[in-house]
Parts: structure tokens; C-alpha cells; sequence
């Protein structure tokens, strides 16, 4: 299970041309990774985040929450693979690299400026791709959000998308773990294959916005984004968020719009 918004720098390249891998100006991990312009032969993905579903407000330890599902989905032409790696098992992250399908066979690896770290205080217990999704609640019309939530994930391949297209349907699965339990390994490989989605249901650790502080009752604009720093090389990164607006009260939630 995993995703950020591109950055500006990203973003301002899509004229010309889709990155792979991170811009010198993106907000990174380590060092600034090479890059270079998507050429012809690149079967890129395409993460999208699904609508969100199953919306709540709980008491999570002591907290309200606003609580809900998201599916990191991939529509693109290629798969998203991505091999996390160390040369030592004394250091805590592993660097990742992307390895892009290519129309005449074989993938190209290319490196990025993402990280992989062991989850262990989340209850995951397996390798996550760090800043994989952004959450985030803001009232209408105003651009910074008023709470934001980073997660990082593992991503499989765990829900055939609804709505795919005949091509997309017939790609089996590939990606099924992150190394549960092996906290030893200097070597991990996770990924979403295309015609599928990653789903993170309302009950798993990290699915929720603390509305501490919050005015309640109040109408609020909830995101959820995909890759938000703009780590990977896709397709397509201005459809990497949804959005639902919602009215929010001390024990509830109603969907007022899909989008806002």
C-alpha cells in the first residue's frame, strides 16, 4: 500500500516533456538524482488517486478523527516498479530506483530521489515507500490546508480497477509484499502493475486527519494525493489528486460534492 503533488519545477516541464526521476529543485531525501526527458520507448505509469470512500469521524486515542478509504490506482502504459536498495543493513533507508518498461521488451532503471524505510511503529511491519500519498484539509477556497498528513506505504498490487480497459484488465498481478518481517534484507521491490489499485481502507493505521483544534461543525475540502513531491516518472501528474467536500460535525461526516 502507498503517494505527493508534483512539484512547480515538475509540473513546469510537462510541456516539453515528462521527467525521470526527481528535479534538482524537488524537496528529496538525499542527494539530487539524475534525470532525464521521457523518450518514445517509455512505457510510463500513470498513479491516480480513486475517489475517496468509507468517510467517519472517530475518537482514535483520545483524538477526533476524520477517517476514510483511498486507492493509489495506475492507468499509464507501463508498470510502476520500483527496487529499494542498501549496501549495509546498518543503514535505515534504502535508495530506490525506478525501472521503466520499455515498447521493444526488457526496463530501463533509472535512479530517484525517494526512500524506503522499515515501518515499525505503525503497525505495518514491512518495507514503505516514504511520502507515497499526502492527505490533507483545508476550508474552501483557501490554498494552504489547515492539516496535512504524509504517509508512506507499501505499494502492491491488491484491486483490479473498475473501469479498465480491455489491455489493462488482462495484466496479471505482480507485486504482492514488501518484505514483511525482514528487517535484514538490503533489497526490496514493490509496485502497482497497470489495471490496478492499492487500496488503504479507512481502518488501517495512518487513514485519518487529526481534527484537533478544527472548527466543528464546518465545511471542509479533504485531498488526498499520490506521489506529492513528484519522486516518480508517470505519464500524467496533474490527475494525481481527489478531493471530496465535506461537512464535518463532532460525530459525522456528509459528502456534500465529489470534487472541490
Amino acid at each position: 500500500m502507498l503517494a505527493t503533488a508534483a512539484t512547480a519545477a515538475t509540473a513546469a516541464t510537462v510541456a516539453t516533456g515528462v521527467l525521470l526521476g526527481a528535479t534538482a529543485t524537488a524537496t528529496a531525501d538525499h542527494g539530487a538524482a539524475p534525470h532525464r526527458v521521457a523518450g518514445p520507448e517509455d512505457r510510463l505509469p500513470d498513479l491516480q488517486m480513486e475517489p475517496l470512500s468509507d468517510h467517519r469521524v472517530q475518537i482514535l486515542e483520545g483524538r477526533r478523527v476524520l477517517r476514510f478509504t483511498a486507492v493509489i490506482a495506475n492507468r499509464g502504459d507501463g508498470a510502476l516498479e520500483l527496487v529499494g536498495s542498501r549496501t549495509s543493513t546498518s543503514t535505515p533507508r534504502m535508495s530506490v530506483v525506478q525501472r521503466i518498461d520499455q515498447r521493444g521488451g526488457g526496463r530501463e532503471s533509472v535512479p530517484t530521489d525517494a526512500v524506503m524505510t522499515y515501518a515499525v511503529d505503525d503497525n505495518h511491519s514491512h518495507w514503505h515507500l516514504q511520502h507515497a500519498a499526502e492527505y490533507r484539509l483545508r476550508v474552501p477556497g483557501e490554498e494552504h490546508p489547515r492539516v496535512a498528513h504524509k504517509e508512506g506505504f507499501c505499494l502492491i498490487d491488491d484491486e483490479r480497477l473498475p473501469g479498465a480497459s480491455s489491455g489493462e484488465a488482462a495484466e496479471p498481478a505482480v507485486y504482492d509484499g514488501c518484505e514483511e518481517g525482514l528487517t535484514e534484507t538490503r533489497s526490496v521491490t514493490q509496485g502497482i502493475s497497470v489495471g490496478w489499485g492499492d487500496p488503504y481502507s479507512f481502518d488501517v493505521w495512518g487513514q485519518w486527519i487529526d481534527l484537533t483544534g478544527l472548527s466543528l461543525p464546518g465545511r471542509y475540502c479533504l485531498e488526498a494525493t499520490a506521489d506529492p513531491r513528484g519522486l516518480l516518472a508517470e505519464t500524467d501528474t496533474g490527475n494525481n489528486t481527489t478531493s471530496a467536500l465535506v461537512d464535518l460535525t463532532s460525530n459525522g461526516v456528509k459528502v456534500v460534492d465529489t470534487r472541490c
